[in-house]
Protein backbone atom coordinates (compact mmCIF):
# COMPACT_ATOMS: atom_id res chain seq x y z
CA UNK A 1 0.00 0.00 0.00
CA UNK A 2 2.79 2.35 0.85
CA UNK A 3 4.97 2.93 -2.21
CA UNK A 4 8.18 4.89 -2.03
CA UNK A 5 8.82 8.13 -3.80
CA UNK A 6 11.45 6.66 -6.12
CA UNK A 7 9.83 8.10 -9.23
CA UNK A 8 9.49 11.47 -7.55
CA UNK A 9 13.14 11.37 -6.49
CA UNK A 10 14.17 10.72 -10.08
CA UNK A 11 12.11 13.70 -11.17
CA UNK A 12 13.57 16.09 -8.65
CA UNK A 13 17.09 14.91 -9.45
CA UNK A 14 16.67 16.22 -12.99
CA UNK A 15 14.91 19.39 -11.90
CA UNK A 16 18.02 21.52 -12.32
CA UNK A 17 18.33 20.41 -15.92
CA UNK A 18 14.69 21.08 -16.68
CA UNK A 19 14.85 24.48 -15.03
CA UNK A 20 18.28 25.56 -16.22
CA UNK A 21 16.74 28.15 -18.50
CA UNK A 22 14.50 29.34 -15.65
CA UNK A 23 17.39 29.80 -13.24
CA UNK A 24 19.91 31.14 -15.70
CA UNK A 25 19.95 34.87 -15.08
CA UNK A 26 16.76 34.54 -13.05
CA UNK A 27 18.04 36.66 -10.18
CA UNK A 28 16.43 40.05 -10.78
CA UNK A 29 18.34 43.31 -10.99
CA UNK A 30 17.75 45.31 -7.79
CA UNK A 31 16.35 48.83 -8.07
CA UNK A 32 18.08 51.68 -6.28
CA UNK A 33 16.52 51.67 -2.83
CA UNK A 34 18.46 51.80 0.46
CA UNK A 35 15.93 49.48 2.12
CA UNK A 36 17.23 46.66 -0.07
CA UNK A 37 20.84 46.92 1.10
CA UNK A 38 20.61 44.18 3.73
CA UNK A 39 18.84 41.75 1.40
CA UNK A 40 21.32 42.38 -1.42
CA UNK A 41 24.21 41.76 0.98
CA UNK A 42 22.65 38.48 2.17
CA UNK A 43 22.20 37.33 -1.42
CA UNK A 44 25.82 38.17 -2.23
CA UNK A 45 26.87 36.16 0.84
CA UNK A 46 24.75 33.22 -0.43
CA UNK A 47 22.65 33.32 2.74
CA UNK A 48 19.41 32.55 0.97
CA UNK A 49 17.41 31.53 4.05
CA UNK A 50 18.22 34.78 5.84
CA UNK A 51 17.41 36.74 2.68
CA UNK A 52 14.07 34.95 2.44
CA UNK A 53 13.14 35.97 5.98
CA UNK A 54 14.28 39.54 5.33
CA UNK A 55 12.09 39.71 2.22
CA UNK A 56 9.06 38.56 4.25
CA UNK A 57 9.75 41.27 6.82
CA UNK A 58 10.23 44.06 4.29
CA UNK A 59 7.40 43.40 1.82
CA UNK A 60 4.54 44.75 4.00
CA UNK A 61 6.35 48.10 4.19
CA UNK A 62 6.83 48.49 0.43
CA UNK A 63 4.49 50.55 -1.72
CA UNK A 64 6.80 51.22 -4.66
CA UNK A 65 5.81 48.94 -7.55
CA UNK A 66 9.35 48.44 -8.84
CA UNK A 67 10.66 47.38 -5.43
CA UNK A 68 7.71 45.04 -4.89
CA UNK A 69 8.34 43.38 -8.23
CA UNK A 70 12.00 42.89 -7.38
CA UNK A 71 11.25 41.35 -3.98
CA UNK A 72 8.62 38.97 -5.34
CA UNK A 73 10.91 37.83 -8.15
CA UNK A 74 13.85 37.38 -5.78
CA UNK A 75 11.61 35.39 -3.45
CA UNK A 76 10.56 33.22 -6.39
CA UNK A 77 14.21 32.59 -7.24
CA UNK A 78 14.84 31.30 -3.72
CA UNK A 79 11.68 29.18 -3.84
CA UNK A 80 12.77 27.59 -7.11
CA UNK A 81 16.11 26.73 -5.50
CA UNK A 82 14.16 25.10 -2.66
CA UNK A 83 12.03 23.19 -5.21
CA UNK A 84 8.97 24.92 -3.82
CA UNK A 85 7.53 25.43 -7.28
CA UNK A 86 3.96 26.21 -6.24
CA UNK A 87 5.23 29.03 -4.03
CA UNK A 88 7.52 30.33 -6.77
CA UNK A 89 4.66 30.50 -9.27
CA UNK A 90 2.55 32.36 -6.69
CA UNK A 91 5.37 34.85 -6.02
CA UNK A 92 5.81 35.57 -9.72
CA UNK A 93 2.05 36.05 -10.05
CA UNK A 94 2.25 38.66 -7.29
CA UNK A 95 5.06 40.35 -9.22
CA UNK A 96 2.71 40.54 -12.19
CA UNK A 97 -0.02 42.02 -10.01
CA UNK A 98 2.51 44.63 -8.89
CA UNK A 99 2.97 45.71 -12.51
CA UNK A 100 5.49 43.28 -14.04
CA UNK A 101 4.10 42.56 -17.51
CA UNK A 102 7.27 41.07 -18.99
CA UNK A 103 7.18 37.93 -21.13
CA UNK A 104 10.10 36.57 -19.10
CA UNK A 105 7.99 36.44 -15.94
CA UNK A 106 4.99 35.02 -17.77
CA UNK A 107 7.15 32.32 -19.36
CA UNK A 108 8.65 31.38 -16.01
CA UNK A 109 5.21 30.93 -14.50
CA UNK A 110 4.24 28.66 -17.39
CA UNK A 111 7.46 26.66 -16.97
CA UNK A 112 6.82 26.20 -13.27
CA UNK A 113 3.25 25.05 -13.84
CA UNK A 114 4.47 22.66 -16.51
CA UNK A 115 7.05 21.18 -14.17
CA UNK A 116 4.48 20.76 -11.40
CA UNK A 117 2.33 18.89 -13.90
CA UNK A 118 5.17 16.49 -14.68
CA UNK A 119 5.45 15.54 -11.01
CA UNK A 120 1.99 13.97 -10.84
CA UNK A 121 2.57 10.46 -12.24
CA UNK A 122 1.10 8.77 -9.14
CA UNK A 123 -1.36 11.49 -8.22
CA UNK A 124 -4.61 9.62 -8.93
CA UNK A 125 -3.85 6.40 -7.04
CA UNK A 126 -5.94 7.42 -4.01
CA UNK A 127 -9.02 9.58 -3.56
CA UNK A 128 -8.84 10.04 0.21
CA UNK A 129 -6.54 10.09 3.22
CA UNK A 130 -6.37 6.78 5.07
CA UNK A 131 -6.35 6.73 8.87
CA UNK A 132 -3.45 4.82 10.45
CA UNK A 133 -3.14 6.75 13.68
CA UNK A 134 -1.79 5.47 16.97
CA UNK A 135 -1.55 1.75 16.24
CA UNK A 136 1.34 -0.70 16.30
CA UNK A 137 4.71 -0.31 18.01
CA UNK A 138 5.04 3.21 16.54
CA UNK A 139 1.97 4.98 17.88
CA UNK A 140 2.40 8.76 18.00
CA UNK A 141 5.57 10.72 17.36
CA UNK A 142 5.77 11.98 20.93
CA UNK A 143 7.69 11.38 24.12
CA UNK A 144 10.36 8.68 24.15
CA UNK A 145 11.03 7.19 20.72
CA UNK A 146 13.47 4.35 20.13
CA UNK A 147 14.68 3.81 16.58
CA UNK A 148 15.87 0.24 16.06
CA UNK A 149 17.97 0.58 12.92
CA UNK A 150 19.12 -2.65 11.30
CA UNK A 151 21.70 -2.60 8.52
CA UNK A 152 21.21 -5.43 6.03
CA UNK A 153 24.48 -6.63 4.53
CA UNK A 154 25.42 -9.34 2.03
CA UNK A 155 28.80 -7.99 0.84
CA UNK A 156 27.40 -7.90 -2.69
CA UNK A 157 24.36 -5.81 -3.63
CA UNK A 158 24.09 -4.41 -0.11
CA UNK A 159 27.57 -3.86 1.26
CA UNK A 160 28.13 -1.49 4.17
CA UNK A 161 31.48 0.10 4.98
CA UNK A 162 32.25 1.79 8.27
CA UNK A 163 32.42 5.14 6.50
CA UNK A 164 28.99 4.63 4.94
CA UNK A 165 27.46 3.74 8.29
CA UNK A 166 29.02 6.81 9.88
CA UNK A 167 27.58 8.98 7.11
CA UNK A 168 24.18 7.39 7.65
CA UNK A 169 24.35 8.17 11.38
CA UNK A 170 24.74 11.82 10.45
CA UNK A 171 21.68 11.56 8.21
CA UNK A 172 19.65 10.10 11.10
CA UNK A 173 20.77 12.94 13.34
CA UNK A 174 19.43 15.38 10.76
CA UNK A 175 16.11 13.52 10.72
CA UNK A 176 15.62 13.38 14.49
CA UNK A 177 16.60 17.04 14.86
CA UNK A 178 14.15 17.95 12.11
CA UNK A 179 11.35 16.03 13.85
CA UNK A 180 12.10 17.91 17.06
CA UNK A 181 12.04 21.33 15.39
CA UNK A 182 8.79 20.56 13.61
CA UNK A 183 7.18 19.36 16.85
CA UNK A 184 8.07 22.66 18.51
CA UNK A 185 6.31 24.50 15.67
CA UNK A 186 3.11 22.86 16.94
CA UNK A 187 3.79 23.92 20.52
CA UNK A 188 4.83 20.42 21.58
CA UNK A 189 7.74 19.20 23.62
CA UNK A 190 10.54 17.79 21.52
CA UNK A 191 10.37 13.99 21.14
CA UNK A 192 13.35 12.26 22.73
CA UNK A 193 15.18 9.84 20.42
CA UNK A 194 17.36 6.87 21.24
CA UNK A 195 18.73 5.43 17.99
CA UNK A 196 20.25 1.96 18.25
CA UNK A 197 22.10 0.41 15.33
CA UNK A 198 22.46 -3.28 14.51
CA UNK A 199 24.17 -5.21 11.74
CA UNK A 200 22.61 -8.24 10.05
CA UNK A 201 24.29 -10.38 7.41
CA UNK A 202 22.14 -12.27 4.93
CA UNK A 203 24.18 -15.36 3.92
CA UNK A 204 21.91 -16.15 0.96
CA UNK A 205 22.22 -12.64 -0.42
CA UNK A 206 19.83 -9.72 -0.63
CA UNK A 207 17.54 -9.06 -3.57
CA UNK A 208 14.90 -6.42 -4.18
CA UNK A 209 12.34 -9.20 -4.56
CA UNK A 210 13.18 -10.72 -1.17
CA UNK A 211 12.92 -7.36 0.59
CA UNK A 212 9.38 -6.95 -0.76
CA UNK A 213 8.31 -10.56 -0.24
CA UNK A 214 5.91 -11.80 2.42
CA UNK A 215 8.61 -14.04 3.86
CA UNK A 216 11.06 -11.19 4.54
CA UNK A 217 9.85 -10.40 8.04
CA UNK A 218 9.97 -14.03 9.22
CA UNK A 219 13.42 -14.40 7.65
CA UNK A 220 14.54 -11.21 9.41
CA UNK A 221 13.37 -12.60 12.75
CA UNK A 222 15.52 -15.68 12.18
CA UNK A 223 18.53 -13.50 11.38
CA UNK A 224 17.92 -11.50 14.57
CA UNK A 225 17.65 -14.72 16.59
CA UNK A 226 20.83 -16.25 15.16
CA UNK A 227 23.03 -13.16 14.94
CA UNK A 228 21.79 -10.91 17.76
CA UNK A 229 20.77 -13.61 20.21
CA UNK A 230 17.05 -12.93 20.60
CA UNK A 231 14.51 -15.72 20.30
CA UNK A 232 11.80 -13.59 18.73
CA UNK A 233 11.04 -10.14 17.41
CA UNK A 234 9.05 -9.50 20.59
CA UNK A 235 12.05 -10.31 22.78
CA UNK A 236 14.30 -8.12 20.64
CA UNK A 237 11.94 -5.12 20.70
CA UNK A 238 10.99 -5.47 24.37
CA UNK A 239 14.63 -5.71 25.42
CA UNK A 240 15.94 -2.82 23.36
CA UNK A 241 12.89 -0.57 23.74
CA UNK A 242 11.02 -1.52 26.93
CA UNK A 243 8.96 1.68 26.92
CA UNK A 244 7.81 4.43 24.60
CA UNK A 245 7.32 4.33 20.85
CA UNK A 246 9.41 2.16 18.54
CA UNK A 247 10.40 2.75 14.91
CA UNK A 248 11.76 -0.43 13.35
CA UNK A 249 13.89 0.33 10.29
CA UNK A 250 15.76 -1.98 7.91
CA UNK A 251 18.28 -0.45 5.50
CA UNK A 252 19.91 -2.21 2.57
CA UNK A 253 22.72 -0.28 0.89
CA UNK A 254 21.45 -0.70 -2.66
CA UNK A 255 19.22 1.33 -4.94
CA UNK A 256 15.56 0.32 -5.13
CA UNK A 257 12.20 1.65 -3.95
CA UNK A 258 11.99 2.32 -0.24
CA UNK A 259 8.68 1.62 1.46
CA UNK A 260 6.97 1.16 4.81
CA UNK A 261 4.56 -1.48 6.04
CA UNK A 262 2.63 0.15 8.86
CA UNK A 263 -0.50 -0.74 10.78
CA UNK A 264 -3.86 0.64 9.74
CA UNK A 265 -6.14 2.16 12.36
CA UNK A 266 -7.22 0.12 15.38
CA UNK A 267 -10.75 -0.37 14.05
CA UNK A 268 -9.47 -1.89 10.80
CA UNK A 269 -6.43 -3.75 12.16
CA UNK A 270 -6.87 -4.26 15.93
CA UNK A 271 -4.30 -7.09 16.06
CA UNK A 272 -1.56 -5.30 14.12
CA UNK A 273 1.53 -4.72 16.23
CA UNK A 274 4.79 -4.92 14.29
CA UNK A 275 5.44 -2.43 11.52
CA UNK A 276 8.64 -1.45 9.79
CA UNK A 277 10.25 0.77 7.21
CA UNK A 278 12.43 -0.72 4.48
CA UNK A 279 15.04 1.69 3.15
CA UNK A 280 16.81 0.76 -0.07
CA UNK A 281 18.99 3.82 -0.50
CA UNK A 282 22.66 3.78 -1.44
CA UNK A 283 24.73 5.88 0.97
CA UNK A 284 27.57 7.67 -0.80
CA UNK A 285 29.89 9.56 1.57
CA UNK A 286 31.04 12.83 0.08
CA UNK A 287 28.04 13.18 -2.23
CA UNK A 288 27.29 16.84 -2.90
CA UNK A 289 23.56 16.28 -2.65
CA UNK A 290 21.34 13.51 -1.34
CA UNK A 291 17.67 12.93 -0.65
CA UNK A 292 18.34 10.15 1.87
CA UNK A 293 17.42 12.19 5.00
CA UNK A 294 14.09 13.07 3.38
CA UNK A 295 13.49 9.43 2.46
CA UNK A 296 14.25 8.38 6.03
CA UNK A 297 11.99 11.05 7.50
CA UNK A 298 9.19 10.25 5.04
CA UNK A 299 9.21 6.48 5.55
CA UNK A 300 9.42 6.68 9.34
CA UNK A 301 6.48 9.10 9.40
CA UNK A 302 4.46 6.29 7.82
CA UNK A 303 5.14 4.18 10.91
CA UNK A 304 3.64 6.89 13.13
CA UNK A 305 0.49 7.15 11.01
CA UNK A 306 1.24 9.49 8.11
CA UNK A 307 -0.18 8.71 4.67
CA UNK A 308 1.24 9.53 1.26
CA UNK A 309 -0.15 12.82 0.02
CA UNK A 310 1.51 12.47 -3.38
CA UNK A 311 -0.93 9.68 -4.25
CA UNK A 312 -4.12 11.63 -3.48
CA UNK A 313 -5.94 13.07 -6.47
CA UNK A 314 -6.96 16.38 -4.91
CA UNK A 315 -3.74 16.99 -2.95
CA UNK A 316 -1.78 18.34 -5.93
CA UNK A 317 -2.01 21.94 -4.72
CA UNK A 318 -2.44 21.15 -1.01
CA UNK A 319 0.33 21.01 1.61
CA UNK A 320 2.79 21.56 -1.22
CA UNK A 321 5.95 21.57 0.91
CA UNK A 322 4.86 18.71 3.19
CA UNK A 323 7.38 15.88 3.06
CA UNK A 324 4.60 13.37 2.39
CA UNK A 325 3.66 15.22 -0.81
CA UNK A 326 6.75 16.78 -2.44
CA UNK A 327 10.45 16.69 -1.67
CA UNK A 328 12.39 19.92 -1.13
CA UNK A 329 16.03 20.55 -2.00
CA UNK A 330 17.02 19.68 1.59
CA UNK A 331 15.26 18.23 4.62
CA UNK A 332 15.52 21.59 6.36
CA UNK A 333 13.19 23.18 3.81
CA UNK A 334 10.58 20.40 4.05
CA UNK A 335 7.55 20.83 6.31
CA UNK A 336 5.06 18.82 8.30
CA UNK A 337 1.73 20.43 7.46
CA UNK A 338 -1.42 20.07 9.62
CA UNK A 339 -2.75 16.98 7.80
CA UNK A 340 0.45 15.04 8.52
CA UNK A 341 0.67 16.55 12.01
CA UNK A 342 -2.85 15.22 12.71
CA UNK A 343 -1.90 11.73 11.57
CA UNK A 344 1.11 11.50 13.92
CA UNK A 345 -0.69 12.92 16.96
CA UNK A 346 0.47 16.53 16.84
CA UNK A 347 -2.63 18.50 15.83
CA UNK A 348 -6.37 18.56 15.29
CA UNK A 349 -7.72 17.37 11.98
CA UNK A 350 -7.58 20.17 9.37
CA UNK A 351 -9.84 20.95 6.46
CA UNK A 352 -8.73 19.28 3.24
CA UNK A 353 -9.93 19.05 -0.39
CA UNK A 354 -10.34 15.28 -0.05
CA UNK A 355 -12.02 12.81 2.28
CA UNK A 356 -10.19 11.97 5.51
CA UNK A 357 -10.94 8.52 6.93
CA UNK A 358 -12.25 8.61 10.52
CA UNK A 359 -12.05 12.40 10.54
CA UNK A 360 -14.61 12.67 13.33
CA UNK A 361 -12.99 10.06 15.60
Amino acid sequence: MFRALWLLICLVLIAKVVFSDLNRGAEPEPPADPRLAQIIELVEQERADAAYEAIAGLLPEITTAEVKQYLYKLRAKIEVDRRHYHYAAASLTLAQQAGDHSMVTADRIDQLKGWIGKMQQERALDDGYRDARNNGIAGELKGQVTILYLYLNDNRWSKWSGRERQQNRQYLQQVTGWYQRRAQEYGLAKPSFDTRFFFLTAPKGITKEWLRSKRFFSDAQQLIARQLGYGSMKEFVDTKAPSGEVALVFHSNGEARSFALSCRNKQTAPQCHYEYAMLTEKVSPGARHTFIPQVQAHEMLHLFGAADLYRIRNARDYAVTDIMNYYSDTLGHATIDPITAWSIGWAQVPDAPFEIENKEK
